[in-house]
């Protein structure tokens, strides 16, 4: 009886130990793909990565391919960012405190990647790293970012009390520091003739550390009432210092000021709760300090209106602009236009200077899916199946949008267009993949319902997912039926275990993902491919320089545009003018 009960002992332990193990393992055991499978498919792995993701608590939930950086989410708020020419990890950053939260596209400029985590919206150097600033903005996000040399929009819920649904905030983005010429640092001349100074006190200024004193920089003060008035103050505190506060150089007693003299309203308060009260020995009420009498009843507000501490930099809120419809996707822009795409079937165009409407734009049926875009030309699915090309940069208010052409996609269209050089590929669950001649709208071909994720494409071959998971291959210029307009696969091959969808808006480059981490790019195995090649024209969103790695080789004028360069839009999109 006694060996009985203890062998029933050791199964039970077993099936524990069986299923906590299972519990710790992710849910794919993806491997990368067999060397024989992509030889007949002419295709060759480029590099492997396995990405630090625990399994047991956390897996990717998104991975956007933008220039030449990958930027990996995940469930718990781990952001990574990879160089994509060799898949090295150039660095990664924890946001939150750990647990799950929705996860948002990220944006970036030249210099600089922003992401949101829950209500905090944070700003790293794109190649480095290095945290440019997090701001605690008191709202979730709605959407993605859009963000430009000089500027970053947020798409945030509406502030309680507010009669709007939501709302988009543009904030200006801190100054970089001026890096000179080695032979000019000290000198104070730039080889523009603006002043600049040493980037290492730059440096120390814009990320002071504690017990650094700041000095107010020349015309800062007293400049006059700005051109685009500040968001009013909320929760009663009215942003002025007590004459007594102001100078007092710390919060615990003595309360001195800079002349080594006590502040005389500071000197005998017992405590900082209202009401301020002056009592003598016999604790008399004798009067109320007048410095205290104003200052709101939260002690937090009066420790935030009286800390002398250094500040590090922040972006600054040019303007709100406040919805009366729900934002679905993140904004595109132009030139000078933020565009925002919304549930009244309505797609808005505000001035990125001073939020003024443009465009206001009214579609025949909902948006389906993140807008795609190539320059300053915007391609927007439609839940009725159409795809539209809405000129950025051109429409007004009376007007409305300026639209080159509409295509007839059919099916649900609830995918992001891929926008390469000359065509737009259309997609939908259980719709297929269809081709779009991007200067025409003219369909050029179509897949089958079960193809229904395009995932990359290079200058001769289309590469397809479908609802199994099968990797297919597919001629990308012209259809196997050209009486009907559909298309069959050449090849294929089974890949079900990289469950984790990637769609190369960039490059010719194919990337597997799988929800244990790993992350396999492979490439046409043709010695033309041989460096990564952009299938699509570059949305440059501001002048400014970019740094980082450089790897792709950029297609000549011929490959960049189609047949009549003229029609098409510029592909250059300036960042708006700073306000004085």
């Amino acid at each position: 009886m006694w060996s009985r009960s203890a062998a029933a002992v050791g199964l039970l332990l077993a099936l524990v130990a069986v299923g906590s193990t299972q519990n710790r393992q992710s849910y794919s055991r993806a491997l990368p793909p067999d060397k024989l499978a992509l030889d007949r498919l002419n295709l060759r792995t480029e590099w492997t990565l396995y990405l630090p993701i625990d399994g047991s608590r956390d897996s990717i939930q998104l991975i956007q391919t933008l220039d030449d950086q990958l930027f990996v989410q995940t469930r718990t708020g781990l952001l990574i960012a990879i160089e994509a020419r060799t898949g090295r990890i150039q660095w990664t950053a924890a946001l939150g405190d750990g647990t799950s939260s929705n996860v948002y596209p990220v944006a970036v400029n030249g210099q600089f990647v922003f992401v949101m985590n829950v209500t905090k919206l944070y700003a790293f150097y794109r190649y480095a790293g290095v945290t440019e600033f997090v701001l605690d903005l008191g709202s979730v996000p709605t959407a993605g970012l859009a963000a430009d040399d000089s500027s970053v929009y947020v798409l945030l819920t509406a502030r309680t009390g507010t009669a709007g649904v939501q709302r988009i905030a543009a904030f200006d983005l801190p100054n970089p520091i001026v890096i000179p010429e080695p032979g000019k640092i000290g000198t104070g001349k730039s080889d523009r003739g603006q002043q600049v100074g040493n980037p290492v006190d730059d440096f120390a200024r814009r990320y002071p550390g504690l017990g650094v004193v700041q000095p107010t920089p020349a015309g800062a003060v007293d400049q006059g009432a700005p051109s685009v008035p500040p968001e009013a103050p909320t929760g009663g505190v009215t942003g002025s210092r007590t004459p007594s506060l102001a100078v007092v150089q710390r919060l615990s007693p003595p309360y001195r000021m800079e002349t080594g003299q006590q502040s005389p309203s500071l000197a005998t308060l017992p405590s900082l709760r209202q009401p301020y009260h002056l009592r003598d020995a016999t604790n008399k009420t004798l009067q109320r300090t007048p410095s205290l009498g104003t200052i709101p009843p939260s002690v937090a507000a009066a420790l935030a209106l009286s800390d002398l501490r250094p500040q590090g930099i922040s972006p600054t809120l040019r303007w709100e602009y406040g919805l009366n419809s729900r934002a679905l996707y993140p904004p595109i822009q132009g030139s000078f236009r933020i565009w925002v795409a919304t549930d009244a079937k309505r797609f808005l165009a505000l001035s990125k200077l001073d939020k003024s409407t443009e465009v206001a734009g009214v579609l025949w049926e909902r948006v389906s899916a993140n807008p795609g875009q190539a320059g300053t030309t915007g391609y927007v699915p439609l839940g009725d199946g159409s795809l539209v090309a809405v000129n950025l940069d051109a429409g007004n208010l009376p007007g409305g949008m300026s639209v080159p052409w509409r295509a007839n996609i059919g099916g649900l269209n609830n995918r992001p267009p891929l926008v390469t050089n000359d065509a737009v590929f259309a997609a939908g669950d259980n719709s297929g993949v269809v081709r779009v001649n991007r200067l025409t709208g003219d369909v050029v071909w179509r897949t089958e319902g079960a193809a229904d994720r395009l995932i990359a494409v290079n200058k001769d071959f289309a590469y397809i997912r479908d609802r199994q998971g099968k990797l297919l291959v597919y001629d990308a210029v012209r259809p196997t039926e050209p009486s009907t307009g559909h298309t069959i696969p050449l090849t294929g091959l089974d890949l079900p275990e990289f469950n984790i969808p990637v769609v190369n808006t960039v490059t010719d480059r194919v990337y597997l993902a799988a929800d244990n981490g790993l992350l396999v790019c492979v490439r046409d195995a043709s010695a033309k491919y041989a460096a990564p090649i952009r299938m699509a024209a570059p949305v440059t969103v501001g002048p400014g320089p970019k740094g980082g790695v450089s790897g792709l080789k950029e297609p000549t004028p011929k490959e960049t545009m189609p047949a009549k360069e003229a029609d098409m839009p510029k592909d250059k999109v300036e960042a708006p003018p700073k306000k004085p």
